[in-house]
């Protein structure tokens, strides 16, 4: 009887140690598995990053290659002599005076129309242009009562900075178009037949005329 307790009790101890490697074998079979699956996820990770990376590299380089070109057309813009370029935009500035439709239908011989100003550089720019006289741009409010600019019929957007103090005031209801008023430093509106000089406005063109490049700039003679 001795003998055979000794034998069940031997034969359960390598069951039980049997049982034991057995579990450790999966748990660790398990943890190898978290490991590959943590490794694996990781590398997923990183190739995500790489291509993210790539993505925004790949953006920026495009973005800076339009830059480039529109630089490169925008320095390739030119006006005619006796225009002046800002940007891609080409301005003449009349010596002679005229009403305002009148100075209109000159710009428009000129292939151009009276200025349409769309941001505050350009309203500067303008202002130096006409500084010390009175000079017609492309804005009235001889349709509806609605100030438009005359070379596409948007509606103007009241930027006050521009306007005169008090202005406009459509003095005793015959001010229907708009002028740079030299004498208060801003834009008045004005019976349209008054005579004054006039701004022109046209798109610059692609080219490599030199002479044209010399003229670009605020005239000095007024």
């Amino acid at each position: 009887m001795e003998c055979s307790s000794m034998a069940g009790t031997t034969s359960f101890r390598v069951l039980a140690t049997i049982l034991l490697l057995a579990i450790a074998g999966r748990c660790y079979s398990q943890q190898m598995d978290h490991i590959q699956l943590s490794r694996i996820a990781a590398a997923i990770e990183n190739l995500t990053q790489v291509e993210q990376a790539q993505a925004v590299a790949s953006e920026k380089v495009a973005s800076g290659i339009m830059k480039m070109l529109t630089l490169m057309a925008t320095d390739h813009l030119v006006c005619e002599r006796g225009w002046f370029k800002l940007r891609s935009s080409c301005y003449f500035i009349s010596k002679d005076t005229s009403t305002w439709e009148g100075s209109r239908q000159k710009c428009i011989a000129l292939n151009s129309d009276l200025v349409k100003i769309t941001h505050d550089d350009e309203y500067s720019f303008l202002r130096d242009l006409a500084k010390g006289h009175n000079t017609y741009i492309g804005l009235s409010d001889l349709q509806e009562g609605t100030f438009r600019w005359v070379a596409d019929g948007t509606v103007h957007q009241i930027v006050e900075s521009w306007w005169g103090k008090d202005q406009p005031d459509d003095y005793e209801g015959g001010e229907d178009c708009v002028h740079y008023r030299s004498s208060n430093d801003g834009l008045n509106d004005i019976a349209c037949d008054k005579k004054f000089r006039y701004i022109c406005e046209k798109p610059a063109h692609l080219g490599w005329n030199f002479a044209s490049v010399l003229d670009e700039g605020t005239p000095t003679e007024k």
